[in-house]
């Protein structure tokens, strides 16, 4: 008995049935007020007294007979009307409370989930965020243990910080820029994807170069209607990994591919590939498939797939990851 008191008393000191019972504190108000309503109107037809027409015929005793009957009847009737209304209002409660209980579940449900991803993700920033920042105070601090550093040290020392400096700017960058998907506008225009890609792949022309890759632009020019600036964002953040991730003198080809409903944008590799179940991480914050970053040594934030979902959530846009034993296909897919 003690036990499921606790467990009520623990249940009722939660924020499902707090919301819980103030759902059902509404519903039996409600419930309540209406039975109150109508138990006052029968109970004002049942007391109407005897017709006119009725008073002047018969003896006394037999009207007043018929009265008693009527008014027998009448609070058998307000009986049976509140015996009849306690039970509807129990079985309204019975009922109320399972219904409170699942609005208020389903209420709290997407909040539940949007704070525990929002800890996450401060759990994960933060970590990634130490990363760096240990690395720059332990190199730090060994150089300030020596009592001479040749000018070639110090330099060193510099360079390395300017690295790990580098490192933390893109990490608070891809941070500001996942946050600002939130509140980011999903205003359309029209555009040639063409274009857009062809001015995309124009910024990567000196890492492609780095690493001897050939970036195969075939897309047609076919016009679409969306925010170009979100379709932008996530060719860049594609081509971006697909050169990161792919080994030198290979290729990375650009398509489109139109169907009547839509658009697809796809950019495909010549890299290590990616593993089935890993796939369905990639797109996840600050996930990085090892095998990829093993094999090509490519250092990144985890955060750029994330910010081209999160991109694609935002303006009701798609985007796909089709992998087998070598190379990655993304294919963003856009409605027409």
């Amino acid at each position: 008995m003690s036990d499921s008191l606790a467990k009520l008393r623990s249940y009722f000191s939660s924020p499902t049935g707090k919301l819980a019972l103030t759902y059902l504190m509404i519903i039996m108000a409600l419930t309540i007020i209406f039975s109150v309503i109508i138990f006052v109107i029968a109970a004002d037809q049942l007391n109407r007294p005897l017709p006119p027409q009725f008073e002047g015929r018969g003896g006394l005793m037999q009207r007043e007979q018929f009265r008693e009957i009527l008014e027998q009847r009448a609070s058998q009737a307000r009986s049976m009307l509140l015996i009849t209304m306690a039970i509807l209002n129990s079985v309204v409660l019975i009922l109320g409370a399972l219904f409170s209980h699942f609005m208020a579940r389903r209420t709290l449900r997407p909040i539940e989930k949007a704070m525990d991803a929002q800890n996450q993700f401060v759990s994960d920033a933060s970590h990634e965020l130490r990363t760096p920042l240990t690395a720059l105070q332990t190199t730090n601090e060994v150089a300030l243990r020596k009592k001479k550093l040749s000018l070639a040290e110090a330099k060193e020392l510099i360079g390395y910080n300017v690295i790990e400096v580098v490192k933390l700017r893109e990490l608070t960058n891809s941070l500001l820029g996942l946050i600002k998907q939130e509140s980011a506008t999903i205003a359309k225009q029209t555009f040639s994807v063409h274009d857009l890609v062809s001015e995309v792949s124009q910024k990567f022309i000196a890492s492609a170069q780095a690493k001897d890759i050939e970036v195969d632009d075939r897309t047609t020019n076919v016009t679409i209607r969306a925010n170009m600036l979100a379709v932008e964002q996530i060719m860049t953040i594609l081509i971006d990994n697909a050169i990161k991730y792919s080994p030198k003198q290979s290729r990375i080809t650009l398509l489109t591919k139109e169907t009547n409903d839509e658009v697809c944008l796809i950019v495909q590799d010549e890299g290590e590939g990616i593993s089935k179940d890993q796939q369905s991480k990639v797109f996840d914050r600050f996930y990085r498939v090892d095998q990829s970053r093993s094999v090509s040594n490519t250092e990144g934030t985890g955060l750029g797939l994330a910010i081209a979902k999160a991109i694609c959530d935002r303006q009701g846009m798609k985007l796909s990851l089709d992998s087998e034993n070598k190379g990655s296909i993304f294919t963003l897919h856009i409605r027409k």
